[in-house]
């Protein structure tokens, strides 16, 4: 009498285990791929919200307000939308901003090199002062996707740069704001 002491398993059960692992992959890889886009659009959100500070603090300090030349840098965010890009890191005020950040300059590589989620080599942050107590500065970046959908068309808005601050006075954002 011969006993059979193989224990592994048979071929109908390996093929019924691929099969539940395929539809739980199949149920949850969508989710996990919009849950991975939105984490790279809130790292987004991060870079503006640091630079967000890194202004506001400079804009507080009393050796900035008493430069003349970093003040002057101030009311250039006043008068209009200015690439950060094109601060002069020459001044007290951008050597704060660039200290606080942690950066050696504003180049546009520095920031793109930080952005997660989908954009272009055309985007640009975007920033401007707005006056008011509860919204200072308003704050966006071009050509980005912060839905996380990696759809660089989204929102209505169709203008670019400095041209879109029209439409986005009354808009309540002060940070992440994408524009196609």
């Amino acid at each position: 009498m011969k006993t059979n002491k193989n224990k592994g398993y048979s071929l109908v059960e390996l093929i019924v285990v691929m099969a539940v692992i395929a539809v739980l992959v199949g149920l949850l890889a969508p989710q996990l791929i919009k849950y991975i886009e939105k984490s790279k659009a809130a790292v987004d959100q991060q870079l503006l919200n640091r630079v967000y500070v890194a202004i506001t603090y400079a804009t507080e300090d009393p050796n900035v307000v008493q430069d003349h030349a970093s003040m002057n840098e101030i009311e250039n965010l006043k008068n209009g939308p200015v690439r950060l890009d094109n601060i002069d890191d020459t001044t007290l005020f951008g050597q704060e901003v660039l200290d606080t950040l942690g950066w050696t300059s504003f180049v546009q590589s520095q920031y793109l090199d930080e952005l997660r989620s989908g954009h272009t080599a055309n985007s640009y942050i975007y920033v401007q002062y707005k006056g008011t107590a509860d919204n200072p500065l308003a704050m966006w970046i071009t050509y980005t996707d912060m839905t996380g959908n990696k759809d660089l068309t989204v929102g209505n808005l169709t203008a670019t740069g400095p041209t879109a601050w029209q439409q986005l006075n009354t808009a309540p954002y002060d940070k992440l704001i994408s524009i196609k």
